[in-house]
């Protein structure tokens, strides 16, 4: 089950954004065949759970594909759809000189990467391939699954602790973030984009963030009120 579906036109689809009576008409009257799930492009039924839950569920049973992956293609969805809301056209697997993008597009005279991260890596890892991006001039933005984050949040707090601390703790306490490293989590559960702070930013927000050029570091990531509503 999944709050997103996607029609053979492209348009992404959220449950959420449905009330019990628009809900209602639209499970009446959609046609088979033309919603889509986004993790592996079988036939989305729209449904409605014993807690009044709006859902999508694949037509035939349950969905082989692996729970990473489901993440990830939903996320890539998400965010390419909102970029193209915006008029901008974002490419896939983009190759650049020796690295490979997820998401990569260009706008007002600026390249970004967007690199949704489902697989562990290390900290120095997530260094040295934004240098490789910061060497080709573009600016990179990373977006892992929740237990990534943890993991790589925690590397950072030992990081600063050491470099700029001399492992001695400092009274003001520690915010694990980098300014040299923005870095976030996707949730699984509503796709909120969320970091160190109470970063709990909706996709289209976060989207319009990064290219009004308002999301700013002050110890950690922040965002600065964008034109964007919050939700989907």
């Amino acid at each position: 089950m999944s709050d997103f579906a996607v029609t053979i036109d492209g348009e992404i689809l959220d449950s959420n954004l449905y009330d019990d009576d628009s809900w209602h008409d639209f499970k009446k009257n959609y046609g088979i065949g033309n919603i889509k799930m986004i993790c592996c492009d079988a036939n989305a039924i729209p449904k409605t759970s014993i807690k009044f839950k709006r859902f999508f569920s694949h037509q035939n049973g349950e969905c082989a594909t692996a729970p990473e992956t489901i993440w990830h293609k939903t996320a890539k969805k998400l965010i390419i759809n909102q970029l193209s809301k915006k008029g901008i056209m974002a490419v896939e697997e983009k190759i650049g000189f020796k690295w490979i993008a997820d998401i990569y597009f260009e706008f007002n005279g600026k390249k970004y990467a967007i690199e949704i991260q489902r697989s562990p890596q290390t900290l120095e890892t997530y260094l040295e391939r934004q240098k490789r991006y910061n060497n080709s001039n573009v600016e990179t933005i990373w977006l892992l699954k929740h237990p990534r984050y943890k993991t790589v949040t925690k590397a950072i707090g030992y990081y600063i602790l050491k470099k700029e601390y001399d492992n001695k703790f400092p009274s003001c306490g520690i915010m694990p973030s980098l300014k040299s490293l923005p870095i976030f989590y996707i949730d699984e559960l509503d796709f909120q984009i969320k970091g160190v702070g109470k970063f709990d930013y909706s996709i289209p927000n976060f989207i319009s963030a990064v290219v009004e050029n308002k999301i700013i570091f002050d110890r950690w990531w922040k965002l600065v009120n964008t034109n964007s509503t919050n939700g989907l």
